[in-house]
């Protein structure tokens, strides 16, 4: 019996670690992802709809599910990122992925919009569209 008790330790260990789960690679998910490629324009009419172009790509095959996020923030002012997914069990394929977007908003009220770009969970760069009244 003193014998059984020596190993029980090891025992509940073995038992315990047996039931964790083993993950054989790496996962990661709503990775913010650059926006290479925008357009924004510079001007716009008051009540008319607007579109705003977005082009981003990741660098291999571990990248999936890329998406893209526009919000407003404030009344006059938006941001854009893209999202991704990344997983890997060992080497990735050598393959672009990659996604676009056409977006599309109607300003409500004339003023400076503000469009804040994210290429990053830290870096960002900003477009304005100067929204006019729209001629009769």
């Amino acid at each position: 019996m003193k014998r059984l008790l020596r190993f029980y330790p090891l025992l509940m260990f073995a038992m315990l670690t047996s039931c964790m789960p083993h993950t054989d690679g790496v996962r990661y998910t709503n990775i913010v992802i650059p926006i290479e490629e925008r357009m924004v324009p510079q001007t716009a009419p008051v009540n008319v709809p607007l579109s705003i172009y977005a082009h981003t790509s990741a660098p291999d095959g571990c990248w999936s599910n890329i998406r893209f996020i526009f919000e407003d923030t404030d009344e006059k002012a938006y941001q854009l990122f893209a999202l991704a997914d990344y997983e890997s069990k060992g080497a990735c394929p050598a393959v672009l992925v990659t996604a676009d977007t056409v977006l599309t908003f109607t300003p409500s009220r004339p003023g400076n919009y503000v469009i804040t770009i994210w290429n990053s969970s830290s870096t960002y760069e900003k477009d304005t569209i100067v929204v006019g009244e729209a001629l009769p």
